[in-house]
């Protein structure tokens, strides 16, 4: 049997201690994160949290000695290039801490466009030289104006899930453009012998209010159906019942001083239906008459007309 070696054993003993004397203990994913970028978290955790790369192969012998559900479950979110966060804070605060190391990064080239990135229309700070080939090489139209090279317009440069090429990427970084997201991602969290999944804490207070809300519509609108009496729907059934009652006056003609009004109304309503049905019918008619009118005229003889000429003439 192979013995492991002494730094091995260390680092998983230090693992344990560190999960086991945190208020909580979350294991967060760092790829893409540079070294520089990791060290710049770190600072930002200070005081705050602690925060350690860690092997797979050793993070997994330290989970392996606590045996307990929620290690197990911890166990399995472990993939990729992970680190051990722990923390004396609540699982809520904790999460919101991982959201605030999420930073701007450039792109060094490979990567995929999580949206799509636009270069605006504007003047650069480059001089005409070199430059006005590089950006006429990735598809940017260019012009010399006042001494600088300006991009004519705004440009889609990479589509959302396109990859960044490494040219693309050397002139986003040169226009100073950031279009990448990175920071600690949450894998899955330990506190108090509960294992808090990302999708449990990266719910909101809004949100959990919305799932109270849409819950509650749906068991009145279950009790409406059931014609389950509880007081939450009794004013809704009485206006249903009201309404249905009234309704069904109408149609049977049933009339009594509860519902007068509305066979009032009903007979103001029909009375406007047939008068525009009836002011319809008579417009055709109307029209046709002048039509009649107007052919009649046509059809004067030019004899009458030089007779009435005639007449208005000699009196």
């Amino acid at each position: 049997m192979t013995t492991p070696a002494p730094w091995k054993v260390d680092e998983v003993n230090d693992l344990s201690k560190l999960i086991k004397d945190g208020e909580i203990s979350a294991l967060v994913g760092i790829h893409g994160i540079r070294n520089r970028q990791l060290q710049s978290i770190r600072k930002g955790l200070r005081g705050t949290a602690t925060l350690k790369v860690v092997r797979s192969t050793l993070l997994h012998k330290a989970l392996d000695g606590m045996d307990s559900d929620a290690m197990k479950q911890l166990k399995e979110a472990i993939h990729g290039q992970v680190a051990l966060l722990s923390a004396n804070m609540s699982p809520t605060k904790l999460y919101e801490t991982i959201l605030s190391t999420v930073q701007d990064s450039a792109a060094k080239g490979g990567e995929i466009a999580p949206d799509d990135i636009v270069i605006e229309a504007k003047e650069t700070q480059f001089p005409p030289g070199p430059m006005v080939s590089e950006f006429q090489k990735v598809g940017l139209q260019t012009a010399i104006e006042k001494g600088k090279i300006v991009i004519k317009k705004d440009t889609v440069f990479v589509h959302k899930g396109e990859v960044i090429s490494k040219d693309k990427a050397k002139i986003l970084e040169k226009l100073e453009i950031h279009p990448l997201k990175v920071g600690l991602e949450l894998l899955g969290a330990y506190s108090d012998g509960l294992y808090y999944p990302k999708e449990v804490l990266s719910e909101t207070i809004t949100d959990i209010l919305n799932k109270f809300v849409n819950a509650y519509s749906r068991a009145k609108a279950i009790a409406s159906e059931a014609m389950f009496i509880v007081p939450e729907i009794v004013p809704e059934l009485i206006i249903k019942a009201r309404l249905g009652a009234e309704n069904l006056a109408l149609s049977t003609g049933f009339v009594d001083e509860a519902n007068i009004q509305l066979f009032i109304l009903k007979a103001i309503k029909d009375a406007a239906v047939l008068k525009g049905l009836t002011e319809g019918e008579q417009e055709p008619q109307k029209a046709e008459e002048k039509k009649e009118e107007k052919k009649e005229e046509e059809q004067k003889s030019p004899d009458e007309d030089i007779s009435a000429g005639l007449g208005s003439l000699f009196g």
